[in-house]
């Protein structure tokens, strides 16, 4: 085990602390090798990531600043953000997760949650919206609403999303209507949505068109943590839904945006200061394993590129496997993500480029 003992305990809530030497050690050490995982401690969560187990009631929290949090198992990771103006909560996880997510909260701190910011309109980081929220009070007052509820924030595209119509899409789906209470009660549209909260600056960065046309990510600055939604995900190929505004333009686009702002553990390797990454999904990382990441997408891109150039239909580029040399590390041949789906969707965004957002 690499943390110490739990410091808090809640009702089917473990937290503990990881100690800065053993972050960066074990960060060092995972440099390039990815299969071993970043921390052990982290592993659990993969797996609680993988299954669909809504009824798992123990949520794993692990401390990774003196005042920042990750909370994994609740559908999508959480990140929580505690100080002197309450908790601020990096998406609110599935709808199913939401009783154990607050109870995961509860064992971290007693104070109110007053915001949460959604990294995308997906129901596993918005889920939590109505439950979690009507937990805590809101850092600007809602207009629209008498009821005590924390601020939910997203850009403006994930309320279009939430708010449409219901279509063909399965339950949970972007296509289907999400209750009102779910909604964000604040959006944006610019580049950067910055705040000042808990003696910290917080910038909300808008990464439209990478993962789906509501991207987002939230770089707590003096803690020096980004939570990234599902632009970085080192369990598998970067998820590219078309039929949602993702693509490869855009996800390569955010990748090295964020790489722009992430800073190594250099010249001092084996110090904690860095840089630390939380994903939507999967372990924390940081920056070797953003580059390494995005030289992963960026070499596949190349490859399809090149094979478009030759004239090769989307069967044929399949057949030739431009993600060999990666598709052990990242790919799967079942599931909700798929290899062949990673490649159609690289595929037609080459074929048929994305605007620009």
């Amino acid at each position: 085990m690499i943390y110490p003992p739990t410091i808090m305990t809640a009702p089917s809530t473990r937290v503990r602390t990881a100690r800065p030497w053993l972050i960066a050690v074990a960060l060092v050490l995972a440099g390039g090798q990815w299969a071993h995982g970043l921390l052990a401690g982290q592993r659990a969560a993969d797996k609680t990531d993988n299954t669909n187990n809504t009824n798992r009631a123990a949520l794993e929290t692990i401390q990774i600043r003196p005042n920042v949090y990750v909370i994994f198992g609740a559908g999508s990771n959480v990140a929580v953000h505690v100080g002197e103006d309450g908790v601020i909560l990096v998406d609110s996880g599935s709808a199913a997760m939401a009783d154990a997510l607050l109870n995961a909260v509860k064992a971290i701190t007693t104070q109110r949650i007053r915001m949460i910011i959604n990294t995308s309109a997906d129901a596993d980081h918005v889920g939590g919206n109505d439950k979690v929220g009507a937990a805590g009070v809101a850092i600007n007052p809602d207009a629209f609403s008498d009821d005590e509820h924390a601020t939910v924030l997203a850009h403006e595209n994930v309320l279009v999303r939430m708010s449409a119509p219901k279509g063909p899409g399965g339950p949970g789906g972007n296509d289907t209507l999400f209750p009102v209470a779910m909604w964000p009660n604040e959006t944006f549209t610019s580049k950067f949505r910055s705040m000042y909260l808990n003696d910290d600056a917080i910038q909300v960065m808008r990464e439209i068109g990478a993962h789906s046309d509501g991207d987002s990510v939230v770089f707590f600055r003096r803690a020096d943590v980004i939570a990234t939604g599902d632009i970085l995900d080192l369990r598998h190929f970067p998820v590219i839904d078309p039929a949602k505004g993702g693509s490869i333009q855009g996800e390569l686009a955010s990748l090295n945006r964020l790489l722009d702002v992430t800073l190594p553990a250099m010249p001092l390797v084996l110090k904690p200061g860095r840089t630390l990454l939380v994903p939507g999904h999967g372990r924390i990382s940081d920056y070797g394993e953003l580059v390494e990441y995005r030289d992963m997408v960026t070499v596949i891109r190349d490859i399809i590129q090149e094979m478009i150039g030759k004239g090769m239909t989307l069967e044929q580029v399949k057949a030739a496997d431009p993600t060999q040399g990666y598709r052990r590390r990242y790919g799967a041949d079942s599931g909700p993500w798929t290899t062949d789906m990673f490649v159609e969707a690289i595929y037609s965004g080459l074929k048929k480029p994305a605007g620009k957002s």
